[in-house]
């Protein structure tokens, strides 16, 4: 079992909250966006990274691994592998792949992604963006020679939007069924299809909360609730997921990241974390 965890920190030093997370849920990957706020160095990031590298050693007695990597800002790896075990593969603003090589099993490709917000790009400078990082992540997949592929993240975009279903961006399909036909021709060209859980995630009736961020805005068309957080799996991978190791927390160790019906923005981050386990 492998386990990735995905939280957009909103720039707070929620260092005990990912370290509680991390020991609750034994995670193998932690990727934290928005270590820090906009208006802080990049030495008081690296010092938060190695505050939570350091925590998460002493809360789980495991040893994490952290790149120290300044290239990608608005991205954080932690990993409970051997250092030997992760490759970079690419890294561009707001994209980072790593292979990961376990002891056991095949190598998989761990895309994390942190898109640009809807506060600065409009639906189709973020589709522009989207195709982009689809650029990123298939020619990652053709220099290591697989399409074991997870992409997880803020995508600042629903899984209904464009970007995420557009078939030269993420392609993302509502149905594994549908994602095992694996590609299909659109204009005569061949387009990989990711799957896409996060669109059984939205509304009420769904399992867990109704999103994953909350927003409540004055203009005529609000959603409220928003998806923005996502998991995307090439088919290669579903048959290592099941529907039930897929979730969006929504407390942390009795506290409450969701108060009065709407996300606990005051103490803890703006988003919710999302945690995914493939056997």
């Amino acid at each position: 079992m492998a386990t990735f965890l995905f939280w957009n920190l909103n720039g707070k030093a929620l260092i005990q909250e990912v370290t509680q997370l991390c020991d609750t849920h034994s995670v193998d990957v932690l990727i934290v966006a928005e270590i820090v706020g906009t208006r802080e160095t990049a030495i008081e990031a690296k010092r938060r990274e190695t505050a939570i590298q350091k925590s998460l050693v002493s809360k789980t007695g495991m040893s994490y691994v952290t790149e120290h990597n300044d290239f990608s800002k608005k991205l954080k790896f932690f990993f409970r592998y051997p250092s030997q075990s992760i490759a970079k593969v690419f890294d561009d603003n707001g994209l980072s792949i790593r292979e990961i090589t376990p002891s056991t099993g095949q190598p998989i490709l761990v895309a994390a992604v942190h898109l640009s917000s809807k506060l600065w790009s409009g639906s189709e400078d973020q589709t522009y963006v989207a195709r982009s990082v689809i650029k990123g992540i298939e020619e990652s997949e053709e220099n290591v020679s697989h399409s074991r592929t997870l992409v997880i993240g803020d995508f600042n975009m629903n899984p209904f939007e464009g970007g995420l279903i557009d078939a030269d961006a993420f392609h993302g399909v509502m149905t594994q069924q549908i994602a095992q036909e694996k590609s299909r021709k659109v204009h005569g060209l061949e387009r990989s299809y990711f799957y896409n859980p996060m669109w059984g995630r939205m509304g009420d009736i769904s399992d867990g909360p109704p999103g994953t961020y909350y927003y409540r805005g004055s203009t005529s068309r609000q959603f409220f609730w928003n998806t923005f957080d996502q998991v995307l799996l090439r088919p290669d991978l579903l048959r290592f997921f099941k529907k039930e190791n897929l979730k969006v927390i929504t407390e942390i160790d009795n506290f409450k990241l969701i108060k009065s019906s709407k996300i606990n923005k005051d103490d803890f981050s703006d988003h919710l974390p999302i945690l995914i386990e493939l056997s």
